[in-house]
């Protein structure tokens, strides 16, 4: 598979039938997703999409303390083109003939989530993950995707708990309810594990693997539409002008407000309720 250079994705191929995608983003030292990581992916996944070579892609961050913090929100509110292409994106990549895994070692909030939750497997380690759809909170809705994905993941009432709460769930709780397949101590462990299970993977014929995603995805997978649907409400919400408010306050930077961020949701009403 050839790959150009990427200004927000690193990616590798040092065994056969397996690509290695590494997040990080340009211009963020969170991992905020823009439109520069969204062209990237896309370019990436048309790709994918008639390569007979790779089986299996596995996606990481190598930015400390997160694989993608949330998408910036700093943009028109009034143009849903980042909304709507991300939303066709995830949608693309669980119709891929390869089997999707992600690696989290820290934070995945909103899209991060998203397109975490869009993947076939998901894995965690325990010191540094925190996952969470914090949007209601701010006044908005996952609008990429996330209710759908989600909601499929670990069933309506985990999913109505986390989604109106806004609250982070770490890796223990998150491989319990199956919001990620396993979590591990160390970085190290979760490396090896996946790596067995990836080499396991390239052993196996392409199309059989793509027949088995396609079976699941044919009792799992999330209707286009609906997800489409989910991101014209974040967008109405989005305009608002308290939510247009709620959406800038913050550095965009690693500290206690965006590694915690879950947890201090409630701080913006500390006012009374809005």
């Amino acid at each position: 598979l050839l790959l150009p250079n990427y200004t927000s994705l690193i990616t590798s191929q040092l065994k056969p039938g397996i690509l290695d995608v590494t997040f990080h983003f340009a211009n963020t030292t969170i991992n905020l997703w823009n439109s520069a990581a969204l062209t990237d992916m896309t370019d990436l996944v048309s790709r994918l999409q008639t390569d007979n070579d790779t089986k299996v892609v596995v996606f990481r961050s190598d930015v400390p303390k997160y694989f993608i913090a949330h998408a910036d929100l700093d943009f028109n509110p009034n143009d849903p083109t980042i909304s709507t292409q991300s939303i066709h994106l995830f949608d693309n990549m669980t119709n891929l003939r390869q089997t999707t895994i992600g690696l989290v070692s820290g934070v995945a909030r909103g899209v991060g989530n998203e397109l975490l939750v869009s993947l076939d497997m998901r894995f965690a380690t325990k010191t540094h993950t925190f996952l969470g759809q914090p949007e209601v909170g701010l006044g908005i809705i996952p609008g990429l995707g996330g209710i759908q994905y989600l909601t499929r993941l670990i069933g309506r009432g985990y999913a109505m708990e986390y989604i109106l709460s806004g609250n982070d769930i770490n890796a223990n709780d998150a491989e319990r309810i199956g919001w990620v397949n396993k979590a591990f101590d160390t970085d190290a462990e979760m490396e090896g594990y996946v790596a067995a299970l990836t080499g396991r993977l390239a052993l196996f014929p392409l199309d059989a693997l793509k027949a088995g995603r396609e079976a699941v995805n044919a009792a799992t997978r999330p209707r286009l539409e609906d997800s489409l649907a989910d991101g014209v409400a974040f967008m109405e919400l989005l305009r608002q002008e308290s939510v247009q408010t709620r959406v800038k306050i913050g550095e965009k930077a690693d500290g206690d407000g965006e590694r915690f961020l879950g947890e201090n949701l409630p701080l913006l009403y500390a006012g009374g309720a809005a």
